[in-house]
């Protein structure tokens, strides 16, 4: 009888499988996502009722929004990836929670729109690092298989926090007040995130003896390298294309700060402030299947075709705002905007792979994710003043429509002239010059 052969020390490397840890991180990364879906689209509920309280504008309260962007832009870029280096994600998230829940609760206590605004700015030096950037890093870490499926399913999921906000908030505003709404906030901010935190998450396999799922398992023997080409950051950050996309992403986070002026929007055109609540939940669980079904088309067709499917889809809602009345065509333009509003969550990242590469993908995505709330920023006040100076929101829906024609071209010709690009960077750097990482 023949003895079987040694096992080979350089075979195939193993595909590592998912365990029960490895689904739990998916379902922390989704409370995190959950928790941040809740608290802002709680913001288009609870400012008409703060603004009056405080005697002032709805684009002064708005200062509370905007400063909570313009906080996250600052972390995300430079606070963030240290802060997880140094603490580790899980710690980060666990005391980002614990801080929004503090900070949120607060504003129930609020005296002046200062205060307010100093709440926000306090507020957003976590919001990000704890509810997207958390949750985008968790699964980045440990699935090295899937990622984009899980990506997106965490996205999907939170679509939970939206629903969750539409039905909830407007009944607690009636019965308690807006400051009933922002401790209900702190709470949630406890429960979505501080206790997932806890008892959910990890902050790498590697900690627990695990490995990513999908990744290899390999023989002592097994070596090599890996060049990861692409454009240099610093490259990168002078490029064309980094200011098409960073102008892009810009221009599309401040139409899609109307999101945080949908109650009064909806009220504005024909329905009660439950029913605007209802239309809230309707966008967010349009979020379960857009997330996924504009993260399909990106695979099938390509990053232009599924980032001008879903500004498209943004341009139409406005539009359809502008002529639409009552509970149908508001839930049909809701539904459309729900397609539009999925671009920065599931094409940006991608959007920055395929510009610039893997080279340095990590420090190129950070500043290019900052961008999402820093349109915010810009967007949310403005919205507020299109009402306070006309008395209605149509003169902000039709500019959005024309923004969302300059950040299309902006877009498409980032993605269609970055091959060019990246070949004149690469030819001028040499084959040698890409770093490397072990395989």
């Amino acid at each position: 009888m023949t003895p079987a052969p040694a096992p080979d020390p350089a075979r195939a490397p193993t595909p590592a499988a998912g365990s029960a840890r490895h689904w739990m991180v998916v379902a922390g990364g989704a409370c995190l996502m959950s928790a941040g879906m809740f608290l802002f689209l709680s913001s288009s509920i609870l400012n008409p009722p703060l603004a009056k309280h405080l005697g002032v504008g709805l684009s002064e309260v708005m200062a509370y929004n905007s400063m909570m962007a313009l906080s996250g832009v600052i972390a995300m870029t430079f606070v963030g990836p240290p802060l997880y280096q140094a603490i580790g994600v899980r710690a980060a998230i666990v005391g980002g929670g614990a801080w929004m829940a503090l900070t949120v609760g607060a504003v129930a206590f609020v005296p002046n729109v200062l205060l307010l605004a100093v709440l926000g700015f306090a507020s957003g030096l976590m919001f990000g690092i704890c509810t997207t950037m958390g949750a985008s890093m968790l699964i980045n870490t440990w699935f090295e298989a899937k990622r984009g499926t899980m990506m997106g399913a965490v996205f999907a999921l939170s679509g939970a926090g939206g629903i969750a906000a539409g039905l909830v908030m407007p009944a607690i505003v009636g019965a308690w007040g807006w400051q009933g709404g922002f401790l209900t906030l702190a709470g949630v901010m406890v429960a979505l995130i501080v206790l997932p935190g806890l008892f959910l998450i990890r902050s790498a396999p590697d900690r627990l003896g695990l490995l990513a799922l999908g990744a290899s398992e390999r023989g002592p023997a097994a070596s090599g390298t890996v060049v990861l080409p692409g454009v240099p950051a610093r490259r990168a950050f002078r490029t064309p294309q980094f200011a098409a996309l960073f102008l892009g992403v810009v221009l599309f986070g401040m139409v899609q700060a109307v999101q945080q002026h949908f109650a009064p929007l909806f009220v504005e055109h024909g329905v009660e402030l439950a029913v605007a609540g209802t239309l809230i939940s309707v966008m967010a669980l349009t979020g379960v299947v857009s997330n996924m079904a504009v993260g399909t088309l990106n695979d099938r067709r390509g990053t232009v075709t599924a980032a001008v499917f879903a500004l498209a889809c943004q341009l139409v809602s406005m539009a359809a705002y502008v002529v639409g009345t009552g509970f149908v065509p508001l839930a049909l333009a809701t539904v459309l905007f729900g397609f539009g509003a999925v671009l920065p969550g599931v094409l940006l990242p991608i959007m920055v792979q395929r510009v610039f590469g893997m080279r340095d993908y990590a420090t190129i995505l950070g500043p290019a994710m900052a961008t999402m709330p820093a349109g915010m920023a810009l967007g949310t006040p403005l919205w507020g003043m299109a009402v306070d100076r006309t008395g209605s929101y149509t003169v902000a829906l039709l500019a959005s429509i024309g923004l969302t024609l300059v950040t299309a071209a902006l877009l498409v010709w980032a993605l269609r002239s970055a091959p060019a690009m990246r070949r004149r960077v690469e030819a001028e750097l040499g084959e040698g010059a890409a770093p490397t990482m072990a395989a």
